[in-house]
C-alpha cells in the first residue's frame, strides 16, 4: 500500500475525481470576493440523500494536526492471465494523508501533491461542522488553496464528507442551479468549431469555465439564448440547439446538438466500481486502471465515450473532412 500522489497537471480539472475527494476548483479564479458555495449550517439531510463515492475508517493526530483517511475498495474487475474477472473478494485500502486546521467553524485539509516537475501545497475548504471538531459533516466549497494561492470555481457537483469517530464516507451530488453551458465542454465544443481540433469531451460538462463567451466571439458564433442545460447559437450561417439531456456526475451524459434536421449525440460514462456484467474482455478498450497515480490498487474502472463520433457528426453539418 502506498501513499496517494495525484497528477498535479490535473488538479485544477478534476484530476482527484477518480477517488471522489478533493475537486471542485476547476479554472479558480484568485478573487477573494468571488462567491463560494452557499454556506448553510449543517449538511446531514443534503449529505443523506446524495451518493456514496468512498467510505473508510479514519485516524487523527490531534498533537501533530493531521488526520489519514483510509478508504476501502471491495470487489473489483480485475485482469487476470489477460482475461479480464470480476473479483468480489478483492480488497484494497486506499491511504490518504491530510494536514488539518480550523479557522473559526471552517475546516481545511490540505495535502502535498509533489511529482518530478513540481510540489504544492493544495488547501480544501469545508464548511458545515463546529470548530474545533473534525466530527460532523462537512461540505466542500467552490474555493482552495494552492500554495496559499486563494481562488474560487464553478462545478457542477457537491462532495461532502462525515467523519464520526473512527470511520469517513464521502458522498456527490449534482447542483440544482449549476448551469451546462458554462462548462469546460462548451468552451471545447466551440473551439472545435473553430479549429476542427480535438473533438469535445462530453464529461467536461462538470467543469465550469469563464470563457465560454470570449471562445464564441473568438470563432464567430453567436449566442441567442442560453439557459441552464440548452443553448441557441449560429455559426457559419447556420443555427444550432445544444440540449443537455442527461448529466449525472461520477455516472454518465448525455448531450444533442442539431441543425438543419440531423442530430449529432454525445456520450459518456464512467464506472469507477465496475459491476460484473461489464467486466468483459469485449469491453477491454473501456477498462482501465482506476487511478492515476502509483497505487498498488488492481481494480479497474469503466470509461467509455463517443467524442470521435460525435466530433465527425458536427463535421459532417458543417460539410468538413471526417475524421478516421
Amino acid at each position: 500500500m502506498k501513499k496517494n500522489k495525484s497528477v498535479v497537471q490535473n488538479i485544477l480539472t478534476n484530476c482527484l475525481a477518480c477517488i471522489g475527494l478533493l475537486a471542485g476548483c476547476a479554472g479558480f479564479t484568485a478573487d477573494e470576493n468571488t462567491s463560494c458555495a452557499d454556506v448553510i449550517d449543517g449538511y446531514a439531510d443534503q449529505f443523506a440523500a446524495a451518493r456514496v463515492t468512498a467510505s473508510g475508517s479514519v485516524k487523527i493526530d490531534e498533537v501533530n494536526d493531521s488526520v489519514t483517511i483510509f478508504l476501502d475498495v471491495v470487489g473489483g474487475c480485475l485482469k487476470r492471465g489477460g482475461l479480464f474477472v470480476y473479483d468480489p473478494n478483492y480488497y484494497f485500502v486506499d491511504k490518504y494523508d491530510f494536514a488539518y486546521k480550523f479557522r473559526n467553524d471552517t475546516l481545511l485539509l490540505s495535502f502535498t501533491v509533489e511529482d518530478v516537475s513540481i510540489k504544492e501545497v493544495d488547501t480544501g475548504i469545508w464548511v458545515g461542522g463546529s470548530s474545533g471538531k473534525l466530527d460532523g459533516t462537512w461540505l466542500l466549497t467552490q474555493c482552495m488553496y494552492v500554495n496559499d494561492e486563494y481562488g474560487c470555481g464553478n462545478e457542477g457537483y457537491n462532495k461532502y464528507l462525515k467523519i464520526d469517530g473512527n470511520k469517513a464516507e464521502f458522498r456527490a451530488d449534482d447542483r440544482a442551479d449549476y448551469n451546462y453551458m458554462n462548462s469546460i465542454f462548451v468552451v471545447d465544443l466551440f473551439h472545435f468549431f473553430g479549429s476542427a481540433s480535438s473533438e469535445p469531451n462530453v464529461k467536461y460538462v462538470f467543469n465550469g469555465s469563464q470563457r465560454v463567451d470570449k471562445r464564441a466571439e473568438e470563432y464567430g458564433i453567436t449566442i441567442q439564448e442560453k439557459k441552464n442545460k440548452s443553448m441557441k447559437f449560429t455559426y457559419d450561417n447556420r443555427e444550432f440547439d445544444l440540449n443537455v439531456n442527461y448529466a449525472r456526475y461520477r455516472d454518465s451524459v448525455s448531450v444533442s446538438l442539431s441543425s438543419g434536421g440531423i442530430t449529432c449525440v454525445g456520450n459518456y460514462s464512467v464506472k469507477y466500481d465496475v459491476p460484473p456484467e461489464l467486466c468483459r474482455d469485449e469491453n477491454a478498450e473501456y477498462l482501465q486502471h482506476s487511478r492515476y497515480d502509483d497505487s498498488e490498487s488492481e481494480a479497474l474502472r469503466f470509461e467509455k465515450n463517443n467524442e470521435v463520433e460525435f466530433g465527425n457528426c458536427i463535421n459532417g453539418i458543417l460539410g468538413r473532412e471526417i475524421n478516421n
